[in-house]
């Protein structure tokens, strides 16, 4: 991909999606500026990616084919202002502030402008989880091409209506959250039966990746898969059925929801 690629704010999120686009091949350090106020921070970019990390990129935005907008939700204004009077008719605008709509975007950079909405995988260095995107009509399907390029770098890409953000950050991005934790309690519990740390961890990481790939190639409901496991008066319907007994379910779905509602109550 020979774009030019600006990012306004060197934070932790668009380092992540820098590292993954140059480990992988989908940009070079040469194609990525980073407007970045931070002299400390310009310096790490610098030195660890290669790429231009500066505190003025009016010559970087003028040529850019996509600039990203990398900041804290409170400061997307004053940065919108600074590079709308800069931007190419070809350049889009990817923005991956929370919570800040397209409506809000296009009010501040000029409804012809092409803008893209997204909320970016969080788990990028694996090359699995979702992004989500939402651009508006001003993109054709070159631009949507792009888009999902640069997005692509980082795992899988799904568009969405904006309708389902709230709802996508609550369930998709915070997913990792009830992975981590459920391993985290296999793992004790591993321990508990007799087991090292170290081995009832690469236990239950492998028996959670072999589901992943079980479940992605079958296409099964898990209920079926877990039909197949338990056996009359065996170990797994009695484990499974301690489950049941605590919760187990409901609690994740209620995990979920408050999320949700979370997430609505911040616009």
């Amino acid at each position: 991909m020979n774009k030019k690629l600006v990012f306004c704010g060197g934070g932790n999120m668009a380092e992540g999606i820098i590292r993954v686009l140059i480990s992988r091949g989908v940009s070079t350090p040469e194609n990525i500026t980073v407007n970045e106020l931070v002299p400390e921070r310009r310096t790490y970019l610098s030195s660890t990616y290669g790429i231009a990390a500066v505190a003025e990129a009016t010559d970087a935005i003028r040529a850019a084919d996509m600039v990203v907008i990398a900041v804290n939700p409170y400061q997307v204004p004053s940065v919108t202002q600074a590079v709308k009077p800069l931007l190419a008719d070809k350049t889009i605008v990817l923005s991956i502030a929370a919570a800040i709509p397209l409506g809000s975007l296009a009010d501040q950079l000029g409804e012809k402008r092409k803008i893209a909405r997204v909320v970016p995988n969080t788990l990028g260095q694996s090359g699995n989880g979702y992004s989500a995107v939402c651009a508006n009509s001003q993109c054709d399907d070159q631009d949507t091409a792009f888009i999902d390029e640069v997005l692509g770098a980082l795992g899988q890409v799904m568009h969405l209506p904006e309708s389902l953000f709230n709802a996508f950050s609550s369930f998709s991005n915070v997913g990792p959250l009830w992975f981590y934790k459920v391993i985290e309690a296999l793992v004790d519990a591993g321990v508990y039966v007799g087991f090292s740390r170290e081995a009832a961890r690469s236990i239950m990481i492998k028996n959670m990746l072999g589901v992943a790939q079980v479940l992605e190639e079958s296409g099964d409901h898990p209920v079926l898969r877990v039909d197949k496991m338990t056996s009359p008066a065996g170990v797994t319907i009695e484990s499974l059925r301690v489950l049941q007994q605590e919760g187990f379910a409901t609690a994740l779905m209620d995990s979920v929801i408050a999320g949700f509602r979370k997430m609505n109550e911040l616009e």
